[in-house]
C-alpha cells in the first residue's frame, strides 16, 4: 500500500460489496448504543443482531459476517459472553472489531481489554486517549497483527499492510449519542467483505465521515442530525464520494 489515503472508486468497491452480501455483524455493544447502531448498520446495506445473552451469543456470531465488541455499558452478562465471543473469532476465523470505551477509566475495562487483546488479527478502534491507555498492551501484542484505528480530527488506521488516513467527518458527530460507537459496526461490516482490516477500516470511515458532512449541512442542529446522517449513509454513491473527496469525475 502506496497512498495516504483511498480514492473513492475504491471506496464505492468495498461499498457497494457490503450492499450485495448483505453481512450480518453481531453486535455486543453498548446499551446507549444499540438503536443508532442498528439503523446506521441497515443503512450501510448490513443486517444487525445485537444478541447479549451469554446462552446466544456463540450461536449468533458462529452465522455472522462479523464480530463488534463494545465495553461502553459493560456489565456482568456482557463479561460473560465476551469469552464466547473471542472463541468463536478465533476458531471461526471471524473478523472482530473491538471498541475500548473508557478504557483508560476503570480496572474491569483495561481487564476486559487485555483478555480481548490476546487473539490475533483484530481490529482496536478507539479515540487518542482509549489508545494511549492500551499503549503498553498494544505493544505487548504487536506480533499478532492488529489493526489500530485511532479515531480524532483526522482517523489514523494502522495494520499489516500500511497505513491510511481519512479527514472526513463533521463536529456534529460528536455530540449525538452512539455515533462514535456506530462507526466501530460499520467497520466490522466492511470486514466481513474486504480482507484487508486496514482498507476496510478506512473506507467505513471515510464513507461515515462523508455522510456527516452532508448530514451537516442539512441539520438544524443535534436533533435532527442523527435522521440527516441515516440518510446520508444509506444514499451515498461514488459521484457524491468525488465531489467530497475533491476528485475529478
Amino acid at each position: 500500500m502506496t497512498a495516504d489515503r483511498l480514492d473513492a472508486k475504491a471506496v464505492a468497491a468495498v461499498l457497494r460489496r457490503v450492499a450485495e452480501g448483505r453481512p450480518r455483524v453481531q453486535c455486543l455493544t453498548n446499551t446507549v448504543a444499540q438503536n443508532i447502531t442498528a439503523n446506521m448498520l441497515l443503512a450501510f446495506g448490513a443486517i444487525p443482531s445485537m444478541a447479549i445473552h451469554v446462552d446466544e451469543v456463540a450461536a449468533m456470531a458462529e452465522g455472522a459476517g462479523a464480530i463488534l465488541i463494545n465495553i461502553g455499558t459493560i456489565n456482568a452478562e456482557s463479561e460473560l459472553a465476551i469469552p464466547k465471543l473471542l472463541e468463536v473469532a478465533r476458531d471461526r476465523a471471524k473478523p472482530l472489531v473491538f471498541d475500548p470505551v473508557f478504557v483508560e477509566l476503570s480496572p474491569l475495562r483495561r481487564h476486559v481489554a487485555r483478555e480481548v487483546l490476546r487473539l490475533s488479527n483484530i481490529v482496536v478502534r478507539g479515540n487518542a486517549t482509549e489508545m494511549a491507555a492500551l499503549e503498553a498492551d498494544l505493544e505487548a501484542a504487536r506480533d499478532r497483527d492488529l489493526t489500530l484505528v485511532t479515531t480524532g480530527k483526522v482517523d489514523r488506521i494502522t495494520g499489516a499492510t500500511g497505513t491510511l488516513s481519512v479527514a472526513h467527518g463533521h463536529p456534529l458527530m460528536t455530540k449525538v449519542t452512539g455515533v462514535g460507537c456506530a462507526a466501530g459496526a460499520l467497520i466490522a461490516a466492511c470486514c466481513a467483505v474486504e480482507k484487508d482490516p486496514v482498507v476496510a477500516a478506512a473506507v467505513a470511515l471515510t464513507a461515515y465521515g462523508i455522510a456527516g458532512e452532508i448530514a451537516a449541512e442539512r441539520a438544524r442542529g443535534p436533533g435532527s442530525f442523527e435522521p440527516e446522517l441515516i440518510d446520508a449513509l444509506a444514499n451515498l454513491d461514488e459521484a457524491t464520494l468525488r465531489a467530497h473527496m475533491g476528485e475529478r469525475s
